[in-house]
Formats: C-alpha cells, structure tokens, sequence
C-alpha cells in the first residue's frame, strides 16, 4: 500500500477501523455480516481476515454458520456469567432441604452461613455467603414474616364440620345471620411494617399506660352493617345488654328471627343458657327474636368480624400515637361510622 496517496498513516487508520468494528456488538454483527458476504462473492477468506484483523478460521466459522443457521447467528451471544457450580439436581435438593426444618440438618435456622456450611457438607461445594443469599432469591426463597395461629382449632374436628352447616341458615329466609364477638383497642401504640426510606430509623411514641376502650359488635354478613356498643366491662350482663341494643337499633320484621352467632366465652354461654335454655321470663324480649349459634371451640376463623378488627387496626391504629383515650375512642368510632350502614365492604369481607 502506497502510504503516500494518504493524508494519514493507513496502518494507524486501519487499527481505528478494526476498534470500531470492536465497539459495539451491532457494529460486530455488521462486519461479520459483510466478511460473509465478501467471501461468498469470492474473496479469499485469509485477505479478508488480514484486512480485518481476524483469522481465517475465524471468518470460515462465520460462513459455515451462517450456511447451516442464518446470518442470525453471527450476532454476540449474551454472556449469562460464570457457570453455576451446582446441577440442576443439586438445587432441587438444596430447594427442598430449605423448605424443612433446618434442626433435621442440624442447623438452627436457614440463612447464608447454615446454607454454605449444608453444600458444602453434601455436594463438597464451596460458595461465599453472598453466593448463598443470591441462591435463595434464586430458588424464590425470601425472608417472610411468619403468622402466628391458635395452637388449638383448625382441625377438621366434629364440630367445625358441622358448624359448616351454617350455609341452611342464609338460605332461611325466616333467620338473618349475625355474627358477634367483643374486642378491646390497647391505647398503647402498637407496631406492625410500613414503607419507609430504605435505611432510615423511623420512631414513634407510645402512651405509657395500659388504657383501653372496649366495643361488643353485631356484623350482619347480608348487608354489611355492623353495630357496635361500648360495654364497660365483659359479662353476661353486658352481654344480654348489648344485645337488647342491637335489637332496638334493628328491629326484625314479624315472624322473622336473628341467628345471632357466638364463640365460647364464659359469659356467653351464662347469656345463652339464662335467655335460650332456661328461657327466663325477663329476657322474654330477646328469646321471642334471636336464635344462638355457638362457634365450635377454637375457631375464631369462623367468626368474620375477626376481619373487621383486623382492618380497624390496620387502617386506623397500628403505628399510631394515641395521647389520651378519647383520641383513640374517637377515631375508633369514626371508622367504625362508615360501616353503620349497609355497604360492600363488609358484606363481600364476611360473606366467606
């Protein structure tokens, strides 16, 4: 090449074209493209890998590629990283040993140390705790708060089988079903998780006492409403009250009874055998208008007005500061106010 018919040196320029071939996989998937196409117009392959700074073999690769695949095939490849060190069948018992109880492996709990420590104990594996933590996300392990339940109830015992017998009375049209149970809001803050900056601290006050406002509530699951009332204490006493307050506050039409659902609570069952059983004639107003169903022991999951509280607390008072009980009262009450009415919420929430 005759240097003189150029301004520049061709050698420096032929460097700075080979670099921008280089720079990006587009620019890479083009030359190649046209390496191809040079030889299949028949330029030798070796002057087309001395040009570009590429070998022959190179260059014949390229071309049996794209004859047997496509030019598609001349595009980078996306690199996925370093191999995993572990099989396929590796991370499958790896997966199951973690959804077990880290004590049948010996270890107190699953996290990157105990992790490491179990691969290399059984496949004879090597992995940094990062390696670990990465694996865990990996396998779709994430670190979730557990939910605590009754260590009673839940079973498939007698009596919540037959308790699921409870669908013949929505079906009653001479019975409205209601659920019941009382609750107590603690005027101590109390905490559950919230989105907050990622690092900060956030804080919040807590009232020193053990102050609490107490409501006995009627949820009817065919309209949603719910009545409430602020009994001072629980006994059968407050019991058959709030219930005589709940019936002043919705009258049942002529012929028509509540099927008023209860849990198992000591005042309750005093309550139900003085007006049901013994049917008494000074509660002659509530027997003449309600039927008890009592819940099967240990079953709060059957009463959805647990539901009710459980929003309360969530939208109202959880990670709260309360500086007096008239506070708390007062914004209890006022959420409690959206659901006097009939509305969707409720009705959809415990129609379970």
């Amino acid at each position: 090449m005759n240097s003189g018919k150029y301004k520049n040196n061709p050698a420096v320029l032929l460097e700075e074209g080979k670099t921008i071939m280089a720079s990006s996989d587009e620019s890479k998937y083009l030359f190649r493209v046209f390496a191809v196409n040079m030889v299949l117009a028949g330029f030798p392959a070796s002057k087309i890998g001395t040009m570009a700074g590429v070998s022959k073999v190179a260059i014949t690769r390229w071309v049996k590629s794209v004859d047997e695949k496509g030019f598609e095939s001349l595009r980078t490849k996306n690199n996925t990283g370093r191999p995993s060190k572990l099989t396929e069948k590796q991370e499958k018992a790896i997966d199951t040993a973690l959804q077990s109880n880290p004590n049948d492996y010996g270890f107190k709990v699953w996290d990157g140390p105990s992790l490491a420590e179990y691969i290399k104990n059984t496949f004879e594996i090597t992995l940094s705790v990062r390696q670990c933590q990465r694996l865990f996300h990996k396998l779709g392990i994430s670190r979730i708060r557990l939910q605590t339940f009754p260590s009673k109830g839940y079973e498939e015992t007698p009596e919540r089988k037959e308790f699921k017998k409870i669908d013949d009375i929505k079906v009653n049209d001479s019975l409205t079903l209601v659920y019941q149970d009382e609750v107590h809001f603690q005027i101590q803050t109390t905490i559950t998780t919230g989105w907050f900056k990622k690092g900060s601290k956030p804080r919040i006050k807590s009232y020193p006492g053990r102050l609490k406002v107490s409501y006995s509530g009627f949820v009817i699951p065919q309209t949603g409403e719910l009545f409430t009332s602020k009994p001072d204490k629980f006994n059968y006493e407050t019991t058959i009250a709030s219930i005589r307050e709940f019936l002043a506050s919705h009258p049942i039409s002529e012929g028509k009874k509540y099927a008023i659902v209860m849990d198992n609570a000591p005042w309750h069952k005093k309550a139900i055998r003085l007006i049901a059983t013994e049917r008494q004639e000074e509660y002659a107003d509530i027997y003449d208008k309600v039927e008890f169903v009592k819940l099967p022991p240990y079953s709060p999951d059957f009463n959805p007005i647990e539901q009710v509280w459980r929003i309360t607390r969530r939208e109202n008072t959880h990670n709260v500061f309360f500086p007096d009980l008239s506070t708390l009262q007062a914004t209890v009450d006022s959420a409690f106010e959206f659901w006097n009415k009939p509305n969707t919420q409720l009705a959809s929430l415990c129609s379970f």
